[in-house]
């Protein structure tokens, strides 16, 4: 089964402000010209963020190039607490605050893999995610994912 990797670090906005106010929230497709280092390349995917503050409310949905959807869900504090996450993937996840105000998210696969994520907004309608992905046999690859706002 090819694994997607997945969006699902970002920035962290002030507290409490609103959705219309919050430059991460919205409907993000990755930009596949702009990502490089995937392990689909040419697979889809969509990350709805719907809140975005002390809180982090998304839901991710990757197609593969074989044609299999794939989704999870996160809502829940980003207080670095590991939560198993909604959908078909059967991943877990903690979505931690760091210092500069940036969420890292942490995503294990039920095959042991682990994929440590930063994204941050490099334009007003543009998220650029950094990672690594350690595969369930300790390979360590690096990647970088490029969502567009719709």
């Amino acid at each position: 089964m090819k694994r997607f990797l997945i969006a699902a670090a970002f920035g962290l906005s002030s507290a409490g402000a609103l959705a219309a106010d919050n430059p991460y929230v919205g409907t993000w497709k990755k930009n596949a010209a702009e990502s490089f280092g995937m392990a689909d390349p040419t697979g889809q995917e969509t990350t709805v963020i719907r809140r975005h503050d002390t809180v982090l409310d998304y839901t991710w949905t990757g197609t593969g190039s074989d044609g299999k959807t794939e989704t999870f869900s996160y809502s829940g504090k980003v207080d670095g607490k590991e939560q198993m996450l909604p959908g078909d993937s059967g991943l877990r996840g903690a979505m931690i605050a760091t210092p500069s105000g940036v969420i890292e998210a942490k995503l294990w696969g039920p095959d042991g893999s682990l994929e440590d994520k930063f994204c941050i907004l490099s334009a007003p309608r543009k998220l650029t995610c950094f990672a690594t992905f350690t595969d369930g046999k300790g390979k360590v690859s690096l990647f970088k994912e490029v969502f567009d706002k719709e």
